[in-house]
């Protein structure tokens, strides 16, 4: 489903000049600030939600054994590198590199949305 909307044209100018600054396409970023909102909006309202969890207790059982696993220092995989100066050379570069900022957008796209949803979690388990 799509829908349209009509912004005053300062906010057009804001959400474009934002979405360059990101290397995003303005309706990405659209998105990634709609989601947000709705996320913190109901996360904050006061009308009661049940815990799915509290209704099985075979899946609380279940929560409670993984939760009592001890860290298994095999599955950590140390850092290698800083992205941020490579990203800093791309931007610089001309647009030859037109494929690799696509996909430059698409990870900064997918990183706004897990932060949204991290954002979104943090709210529902009351972190803050």
């Amino acid at each position: 489903m799509s829908t349209t909307i009509t912004l005053p044209a300062h906010l057009v100018a804001q959400l474009q000049e934002r979405a360059t600054i990101e290397h995003r396409s303005v309706e990405a970023l659209a998105i990634a600030y709609i989601t947000t909102g709705l996320l913190e909006t109901m996360a904050l309202s006061d009308a009661p939600r049940s815990d799915p969890r509290e209704d099985d207790p075979e899946l609380c059982a279940v929560v409670a054994r993984i939760k009592a696993l001890p860290p298994n220092p095999a599955s950590i995989i140390a850092a290698q590198g800083n992205l941020a100066p490579v990203l800093r050379v791309l931007e610089a570069t001309p647009d030859d590199t037109s494929d690799l900022n696509v996909e430059i957008a698409a990870l900064q796209s997918a990183e706004e949305e897990l932060r949204v949803l991290n954002r979104a979690d943090d709210l529902a388990e009351g972190r803050g």
